[in-house]
């Protein structure tokens, strides 16, 4: 303990939270420079499981995920979305879109297994549309590199704009948040106290804006100079 934490923190994480787990890895790493990180990306049903068999010692997820009756939740963002898409396609040129006008597109999208799809099914499906991609994959970055081809479309979450560009021949237009939102955040297991490592990834994701990272990188993309905004 004197001289600081030296075990392995094993992270699950979804498609969508990716890039956030870099933010979260470099804090925890300042604090514990001895100590290593693990990250496995899972469908939130499947992080949910291996918390509770203690095969890992967070998520990071949507704190409504299945099978998180009792985990505690420390809530880093609510999710927004952009419409990557040609910018010689039927919506190149707009500044923002509608949910409807996404059904239209030749699109890529996440499998149904992952919780991202399901939201954006239920969405789609509450403005009378119904999302059909030409191409699923279980993984973003398997999306991105098929949207450099700027053949396709598919609607991301913003975290992804903090790590990876838009990509050339694409552009990046804004989608209507959802109601309710889509809250990701830190899952550690149901029993207290909270293990050494959990409870050392909890101090430092205190010390990380994710927030307002994030909103930094939305506006970077969508060339706007607006503040970040306070959900």
């Amino acid at each position: 303990m004197h001289e600081g934490l030296t075990a392995t923190l094993r992270i699950g994480v979804i498609p969508t939270a990716v890039p956030v787990t870099a933010l979260l890895g470099e804090a925890f790493q300042a604090r514990n420079p001895q100590a290593r990180v693990q990250v496995e990306m899972a469908s939130s049903t499947e992080i949910a499981r291996r918390l509770a068999d203690f095969d890992l010692d967070a998520g990071v997820a949507y704190v409504d995920g299945d099978g998180l009756a009792g985990a505690r939740r420390h809530e880093l963002y609510h999710e927004r979305y952009v419409l990557l898409t040609p910018e010689d396609g039927p919506l190149g040129g707009r500044t923002t879109a509608g949910w409807a006008d996404v059904a239209g597109l030749p699109l890529c999208a996440l499998t149904p297994a992952m919780q991202n799809r399901r939201i954006l099914d239920r969405v789609l499906a509450g403005v009378g549309a119904r999302l059909e991609p030409v191409l699923e994959a279980d993984t973003v970055d398997t999306l991105y590199v098929h949207l450099r081809t700027a053949r396709w479309s598919s609607v991301l979450a913003h975290s992804w704009l903090h790590a990876l560009p838009v990509p050339p021949g694409m552009t990046a237009v804004p989608l209507p948040d959802i109601d309710p939102p889509a809250v990701v955040g830190v899952i550690t297991g149901a029993l207290e106290p909270a293990s050494l490592v959990a409870a050392a990834l909890l101090d430092a994701v205190g010390e990380v804006d994710v927030r307002g990272e994030l909103d930094r990188a939305w506006h970077a993309a969508l060339g706007t100079g607006a503040p970040p905004r306070a959900d």
